[in-house]
């Protein structure tokens, strides 16, 4: 994209390169400047199109979205993208990077299901969860993050207002200006993912935790 003259932001926005990946990691190319013609005849430019990249990994629980805010907000921001990049992945060393303590720390949501052979010897009740993944008889699979992260959507659209303008913040969202404006109520992102794990173990003829 470079090489067409499409330039990225500075900064790829939220965790750093993982073995499991989290939450959501994202950039952009800035929007072209194209020439364009008025109604009223004056030759001008805008800078509307722009071109989003995503990455998205497992959604965190409200403790893991704890931790997660708590060393993004440690690592601060940067001008470099290499030394920044470089800044976030010691600072998130703090940070599990393996699905099983992510699991067993209850960082991380997962959708749990019975494997060929759990479906042949189905849990028997007081067989505990550890035991029945340990034994390859119940799979446990990461719940991609669908969402939006606030702070790293900022970034993004900031970059289009030039490199004075890339200031990130900690956010001041209001939830409550924003559902009066959207004119209804939003739903409890943590809620879902609950219900979905949730839902998932009692398919497996596991009692909910």
């Amino acid at each position: 994209m470079p090489s067409r003259g499409i330039d990225p932001k500075t900064l790829i926005e939220g965790p750093p390169r993982r073995q499991v990946p989290i939450l959501l990691r994202q950039t952009s190319f800035r929007a072209l400047e194209e020439a364009i013609i008025f109604q009223d005849g004056h030759p001008g430019t805008h800078t509307a199109r722009f071109g989003e990249i995503e990455q998205r990994g497992v959604a965190l629980t409200p403790k893991g979205r704890a931790l997660y805010d708590r060393l993004l907000s440690e690592a601060g921001s940067g001008q470099d993208n290499e030394q920044h990049q470089q800044h976030l992945a010691a600072i998130f060393r703090d940070f599990p990077d393996d699905e099983r303590t992510l699991r067993q720390q209850g960082l991380a949501w997962f959708h749990y299901r019975l494997s060929e052979k759990g479906m042949m010897t189905p849990p028997a009740q007081g067989e505990s969860l550890e035991t029945l993944i340990a034994q390859g008889r119940v799979v446990a699979d990461p719940i991609v993050y669908e969402d939006f992260l606030p702070v790293s959507a900022a970034g993004i659209f900031q970059s289009n207002l030039g490199d004075q303008a890339q200031v990130r913040s900690a956010g001041q969202a209001s939830r409550q200006a924003f559902e009066a404006a959207l004119g209804c109520e939003v739903l409890d992102e943590m809620a879902l993912y609950e219900a979905r794990q949730q839902r998932s173990l009692a398919q497996c003829g596991l009692r909910p935790a």
